[in-house]
């Protein structure tokens, strides 16, 4: 659950946001479903949001799967 801390009463309230995660051939899914998004909050600035935090998330991630040691014939 995410409360958002505002003074704008449009903001305000409880979100509940589910992560699911699926094995694909070229990565994982993920699935964020929001239940009670603030009236005040667009569902397209939802959206950006998370696909900006997702790239940051999968920028990090392969920088450091990239950078690893590997063993002998390991390969990416």
């Amino acid at each position: 659950m995410v409360e958002f801390e505002t003074t704008d009463p449009a903001l305000r309230g409880e979100m509940t946001i589910t992560i699911s995660l699926a094995d694909t051939d070229g990565g994982i899914d993920v699935l964020a479903v929001h239940d009670g998004l603030p009236r005040g909050l667009p569902t397209a600035d939802n959206e950006a949001g998370w696909r900006s935090s997702l790239a940051k998330l999968a920028a990090l991630v392969e920088a450091d799967w990239n950078t690893r040691d590997r063993a002998p014939g390991e390969h990416l």
